[in-house]
């Protein structure tokens, strides 16, 4: 998923050691995520360094640096970019699919 944010450009990508690096370095796991938006930066910014990594690059801001491109206007992007590469199915389903 490609998401750009303060005029950069990031792809991100939801791996098993991106999980890891944000429950080991942050706390945050998709147990975890509640109301506060700095959980969903602080998960999309451990997706972004997978993602870069895929990519052959290294993401070398830190957090802090990543938190401080994000302002709220790009929180609705985010929470949606982080739905969409968890694969999250946010509509209902009604009845039996086949």
């Amino acid at each position: 998923m490609i998401v750009e944010i303060g005029e950069r450009t990031f792809h991100l990508r939801a791996t098993m050691g991106a999980l890891r690096s944000a429950k080991t370095e942050h706390g945050i796991t998709l147990n975890n995520i509640g109301d506060d938006p700095l959980d969903v930066v602080t998960l999309c910014y451990h997706f972004a360094r997978a993602g870069a990594r895929t990519q052959g690059q290294e993401l070398t801001m830190s957090l802090n640096e990543f938190e401080d491109i994000v302002t709220a206007s790009d929180l609705p992007v985010l929470a949606e970019a982080l739905q969409e590469v968890l694969n999250i199915d946010t509509k209902k389903k009604r009845g039996r699919q086949r």
